[in-house]
């Protein structure tokens, strides 16, 4: 499951008249600007241990119905629980009649489950849309 937070700029009749000016084009070039920005933001903001879901970043921009759109998504499959965090769960191992391995104060544990206490909230990708497209006059929504 993707990590996708996007955002909504909603243009008065004013500002809409001088980005179209038209065309479309403005629209999507701005889009564009602001979604790179976000991304290069998520991407230094990024927690890293192995560096996979910092490299897994990516935007895209386009024109859909007559709408323009743009966001910033990793794809990674564990981002959103670092990104969301997790609440006290059970981890067990993936085969039935599986054990889990791990070492624990110098010593190999062998056992069928572990009551795992959960992760915090690392926002990375909130907190860069935040702070990048908030200002350029988007909304965020998701």
């Amino acid at each position: 499951m993707a990590l996708v937070i996007k955002a909504r700029v909603d243009l008065f009749q004013g500002e809409v008249r001088q980005l179209l000016t038209g065309a479309i084009g403005p629209v999507v070039s701005f889009v564009r600007s602001v979604a790179r920005r976000v991304r290069t933001r998520a991407v230094l903001k990024c927690p890293v241990d192995t560096g996979r879901l910092r490299s897994a970043h990516r935007e895209e921009v386009g024109v859909r119905r007559g709408q323009v759109y743009g966001f910033v998504a990793n794809d990674v499959e564990y981002a959103e629980m670092v990104h969301d965090g997790t609440g006290p769960h059970i981890i067990r191992p993936r085969r039935p009649g599986g054990v889990l391995r791990f070492e624990k104060g110098g010593e190999v544990v062998f056992t069928t489950h572990v009551n795992h206490p959960g992760t915090r909230a690392q926002p990375w990708l909130r907190e860069a849309m935040e702070e990048v497209a908030v200002p350029a006059g988007f909304r965020i929504v998701r």
